[in-house]
């Protein structure tokens, strides 16, 4: 039998966040434990690891902007002289049918968090990104409607966004939270929960059990089976949900591509590619089994969403190699937001359901909770309260269920 302080569950972008925060605050021993083989096997590896702040709740908008900080100045942040992920700062686009009115609001609201923003015109777009077209109209991908384009009246640009490397980020943060005496283990899947009207311990699969006082559920897509084996009901719909991602590469120089979204899809640059995925919750996916879904693009899904790139940047050849994988995130399906902290069982956490938003709010959520056990702040901490998205809140009023919320 072993015994551990703080336990968390889940060795991806935000268990590895949290564990990293919480060791560089404490000297307590914190033990990760993780299913997979190595980083990056469940949601985060598959994350198209956007940079963006567009939300429309404040303290998201925040959260964001604090976690694009902390992207920006990622040596810093982990504390090591060459880290394996790399910020790549592009801005992000939003083309969604703006007024000039409605885009200004938009841009006032980032604004007002300290986001860098303005609001372009198609002659701007044209300025900065010759060869994105400034079509503003929903591209039928059916096929059963011609198409004729219309220019945007105005659309919103984040001057700082960008990109990041979601593998190279998980493995920095699990180096950085060895570094800083936390004790990460792969190969080691939680089968039983100890509790006698607290959380006392958990056994992986090997028979070993851990003697803890504290668990944090970040198991991603496993984080229901967690609860179920803890009796724990947080109250919210957490889904493990199937989300796909197409390459596409590219011969030719088209100048500077941003990242960007519009009606149908987003796009940003992967080297010599693009990356490209859907906004539309109706491509999400419920997935039942975490543990045994398609991890490869559907051909169908490939085959439309090229239609809506090509849209996009007119000038793309009709020729190159077309891949894709398919991942999961867990979707909550009351406000589209994630659960954190202390749930009804003492000293059982949290930190679940982040709806695609995970890997840009990632060390922000590290923050958030560390902060929140130890009571010791760190540099690059955000000033949103972890009660914002606590476990007993009220739903986020949320106009859209989506990524775009």
């Amino acid at each position: 039998m072993e015994t551990a302080d703080i336990v968390v569950v889940g060795a991806g972008i935000i268990g590895s966040s949290i564990a990293y925060q919480l060791a560089r605050r404490t000297s307590e021993k914190v033990v990760v434990l993780d299913k997979g083989t190595g980083p990056s096997e469940g949601s985060t590896g598959a994350s198209s690891a956007v940079i963006r702040t567009f939300y429309t709740q404040p303290n998201v908008v925040r959260l964001a902007l604090d976690g694009q900080e902390a992207y920006r100045n990622w040596s810093d942040f982990v504390r090591i002289a060459d880290p394996a992920s790399l910020f790549t700062r592009t801005g992000v686009l939003w083309i969604l049918g703006f007024t000039t009115a409605t885009a200004q609001t938009a841009a006032d609201r980032l604004a007002s968090q300290g986001v860098r923003v303005s609001v372009l015109d198609a002659a701007g777009i044209h300025e900065r990104f010759p060869s994105l077209s400034t079509c503003d109209i929903a591209f039928d991908l059916t096929g059963e409607t011609a198409h004729e384009c219309v220019d945007l009246e105005a659309a919103v640009f984040e001057h700082d966004g960008g990109y990041a490397d979601p593998t190279g980020a998980n493995r920095d943060l699990i180096d950085a939270a060895r570094r800083e005496g936390a004790d990460v283990r792969f190969r080691s899947p939680v089968t039983k929960v100890h509790t006698d009207g607290k959380v006392t311990g958990v056994e992986i699969a090997d028979g070993t059990r851990i003697d803890t006082r504290l668990v944090i559920n970040a198991a991603g897509p496993w984080c229901n089976r967690l609860d179920a084996l803890a009796g724990v009901d947080t109250g919210w719909p957490l889904t493990p949900t199937r989300v796909q991602i197409v390459f596409r590469s590219v011969e030719g120089d088209f100048g500077p591509i941003p990242v960007t979204a519009d009606h149908d899809i987003y796009l940003r640059p992967h080297g010599s590619q693009i990356l490209f995925g859907s906004v539309l919750p109706e491509d999400e996916r419920e997935t039942a089994d975490p543990d045994t879904f398609r991890t490869s693009a559907d051909a169908a899904f490939k085959d439309i969403k090229i239609h809506a790139l090509h849209h996009r940047i007119p000038a793309l050849p009709h020729r190159g190699t077309v891949g894709g994988i398919a991942g999961l995130y867990t979707i909550n399906r009351r406000d589209v937001h994630p659960v954190l902290g202390p749930t009804a069982l003492d000293g059982w956490w949290v930190a679940n359901g982040f709806s695609g938003h995970g890997f840009k709010l990632a060390p922000m959520i590290g923050s958030m909770v560390a902060k929140a056990i130890t009571g010791t702040p760190a540099p690059y901490d955000t000033d949103v309260p972890l009660s914002f998205l606590g476990v007993d809140r009220e739903p986020l009023a949320v106009a859209y269920q989506g990524v775009l919320a």
